[in-house]
């Protein structure tokens, strides 16, 4: 990963959770079925992978 200058922003892949909350540094099995997500998350494995997950409200 390379250092960025403060102030610099990056595109992330977005992947809205449903029913659950991801805090930075846990790990846990979750099931991507739309095709939105899906294609976000092969869009974080091809670029770094990296992927911001936000919790979906309803």
């Amino acid at each position: 990963m390379s250092k960025r200058t403060p102030g610099e922003y990056q595109t992330l892949p977005l992947l809205p959770l449903r029913d659950v909350v991801i805090f930075p540094g846990m790990m846990m099995p979750f099931v991507v079925g739309r095709a939105r997500s899906v294609a976000a998350l092969e869009r974080a494995m091809e670029s770094g992978k990296r992927l911001f997950l936000a919790a979906q409200r309803d």
